[in-house]
């Protein structure tokens, strides 16, 4: 509607009483020459020639810091200023030629990093040299870049891009505080964390301890422990958006690429080879730890040394405090301490839970494939393992703790004479591993594990022993092909990119190789109410202390809890005659001491029984086959407290055609 005069009156007055908008800064260029003679105002014909220079400058939005190609800055650049959203403060290079712009820290200051930004976000690091070397030799805390954050109004530092960057030849001590790359958290006041944090197309090499990773001191939680100084603290804040992507790590005293508290991190497409190389301590290849969905993938890892301070050594480690860590479709090759570490119970009162192990091709590792320290639920299937004559690596080396952990699908080819062992005053636990579908050609030690469909012939490699992915390849008439066991949720690929079954039997090991149709060989499911999921018990039927419950479930939102001992829920399934079947599903129990089995029987005229058995406190999935008799219509399947004092739950049953 049309204002009244005078309305329109005051709003003119209103509006001329207003203070005029910002008008935002234009963005301006600011040039670095260290080797200029003068230092001048910082523009591109009067260039600063001194790190101080720059440091005393505060920069902001869509502003740039470039030094020039061919320099040698010594001392530290610390600059100062933030960019915003969409102009983030940019430090690269200017000049002609492929020489790089180089800072080099000075080894007689006692500066932390050769480029430390403290602070500031919103900033894009690209095309630097940078180093902190000593050629005294003087061991103290060094980075070459240091990215650190502290106590922050809003708790987030957002947005840091480093793209091509070359850091060399920083001499750190051996503590991790010391690292070619590291993204920071201090403080103790107000909980922060980085947002947006990617680190791509870079080269690390010859630095001491670590070569690119991220810490927090806001770390604890119960599953850390209590060590480190938490206590009974709970403070974890997880830096997300975390990408570590297509870089090259090498010769580092420590380890190569780690992931600490962190949120749906990502480590991918990275080569890091010819680490550990000094005596620090433990240290492993690619790893993470107190970090919570953290995906490393698609990357080469080889020749991690394992020097006599180091218990690790491997290419990979899920370590304590974990949940749901996923290493797929990654190659590992002549690493001293092995393929992976599973360290959940590493840390003061630690556990990790969930990870995920799949599609990866380890060859020619050394101590052990899998170095087992704790950890709850964890799967590891479709694996290609090539261990050549003369190894003595084994297939597992028990370390303390409990590692519940289901092996599906794998291909162990081993010509070696290792097996399956303890470490240390630890044994090995049998029971904490179980087996379906493996393939285990060559040694077969006394300690190989029982496996219902266990394959001991040769998988047929196109080139067993080669250098590459494609020489562990299955032949056209491979055994191994078309008979491993369905994991859902599988990733949907294969090393190679190739589809995998959903629903059809897959190949073992890390390659896809036959061709599949999952609508024609969709089995159906003999079990009714497989997930309980109707809410009631039938058709099934129980005795002793069987309930429907809708707090704890595999999936869905319900699952049968049966217990305590002794006690089962029975459902008789229809089958055919002379057929086998797999029967399979997932199980739980409440405590320590307990044993759930799945089973079925009455299969056939002999009383033949078989069963998977469940004694850990997380989900896991369990397996059998059994073949019904010639006159066989039916068979009794069966959720079984069996043992112990506490409960057990079932869910997801399937007895399908094997």
């Amino acid at each position: 509607m049309l204002l009244p005069r005078t309305a329109l009156i005051l709003l003119a007055l209103t509006a001329a009483a207003l203070p005029a908008p910002a008008v935002a800064a234009t963005p301006v260029t600011s040039y670095l020459d260290c080797s200029a003679a003068t230092n001048g105002t910082g523009s591109l014909t009067s260039p600063w020639n001194s790190l101080a220079a720059a440091n005393a400058h505060v920069f902001g939005p869509g502003d740039q810091l470039l030094l020039k190609r061919g320099a040698t800055c010594l001392g530290t650049l610390r600059p100062q200023g933030s960019g915003a959203p969409g102009a983030p403060v940019t430090l690269a290079g200017y000049g002609t030629g492929a020489a790089r712009p180089v800072v080099s820290g000075d080894p007689a200051s006692a500066e932390q990093a050769a480029v430390h930004l403290h602070n500031v976000e919103q900033w894009e690091l690209r095309e630097l040299e940078i180093t902190f070397p000593d050629p005294a030799a003087t061991k103290r805390e060094r980075n070459g870049l240091l990215v650190e954050i502290a106590d922050l109004p809003d708790g987030v530092g957002s947005h840091y891009l480093v793209d091509d960057v070359y850091v060399h030849d920083v001499n750190g001590d051996a503590t991790k505080w010391s690292n070619g790359i590291q993204f920071r958290v201090s403080g103790t006041v107000t909980p922060t964390n980085f947002d947006d944090v990617l680190v791509q197309n870079s080269r690390i090499t010859r630095v001491d301890r670590e070569g690119l990773t991220n810490r927090s001191t806001w770390m604890c939680r119960p599953s850390y422990g209590t060590g480190d100084g938490c206590g009974s603290t709970v403070n974890w804040r997880p830096s997300t958006r975390l990408i570590f992507r297509g870089n090259t790590i090498s010769d580092t005293g420590g380890d190569g690429i780690v992931v600490r508290a962190a949120d749906h991190a990502l480590v991918e497409h990275n080569l890091a080879y010819d680490l550990a190389m000094r005596p620090m301590g433990s240290n492993a290849g690619v790893w993470t730890i107190n970090s919570d969905y953290t995906t490393v993938q698609y990357n080469e890892v080889h020749h991690v040394r394992r020097l006599s301070d180091n218990n690790d050594g491997m290419a990979f480690d899920s370590d304590y405090g974990n949940t749901g860590v996923v290493f797929q479709y990654n190659h590992s090759h002549n690493n001293e301490g092995g393929f992976m570490l599973f360290c959940g119970a590493c840390g003061a009162g630690s556990s990790s839970t969930g990870t995920v192990v799949r599609y990866n091709l380890s060859r020619a590792d050394k101590s052990r494939w899998l170095f087992a320290v704790g950890e709850k639920n964890a799967q590891m299937y479709h694996n290609t393992v090539y261990l050549p004559a003369g190894s003595t690596t084994a297939i597992i080396q028990d370390g303390s703790g409990t590692s519940a952990t289901r092996l599906t699908g794998n291909l162990f080819h081993n010509l070696g004479t290792g097996g399956y062992t303890g470490f240390g005053s630890s044994v090995y636990q049998p029971a904490d591993f179980g087996w379906t579908a493996n393939t285990f050609f060559g040694n077969h030690p006394a300690s190989e594990p029982a496996d219902p469909e266990k394959l001991t012939t040769d998988p047929g490699f196109t080139n067993p022993g080669g250098s590459t992915p494609e020489d562990y390849r299955l032949s056209a008439n491979s055994p191994s092909r078309a008979s491993g066991s369905v994991i859902s949720g599988n990733g949907g690929r294969d090393w190679f990119g190739a589809p995998v079954p959903a629903v059809c039997r897959p190949d073992r090991g890390f390659q896809q190789a036959s061709t599949f149709d999952d609508t024609a060989c969709a089995p159906a499911n003999a079990v009714r109410n497989p997930g309980f999921e109707t809410g009631a018990l039938s058709p099934w039927t129980s005795y002793g202390g069987v309930t429907v419950d809708s707090a704890d479930a595999h999936s869905g939102t319900r699952a049968v809890r049966v217990g305590p001992a002794q006690a089962a829920a029975e459902q008789v399934v229809t089958l055919a005659p002379n057929t086998t079947y797999r029967l399979s599903g997932w199980g739980r129990v409440s405590a320590t001491g307990t044993e759930l089995s799945l089973g079925v029987k009455q299969y056939d005229t002999l009383g033949s029984t078989t069963r998977a058995a469940f004694t850990a406190t997380g989900w896991s999935e369990g397996a059998t086959t059994f073949t019904t008799g010639p006159g066989a219509t039916s068979a009794r399947v069966y959720c079984y407290a069996r043992s112990g004092t506490g409960y057990g739950w079932c869910d997801d049953v399937t007895v399908v055609p094997a």
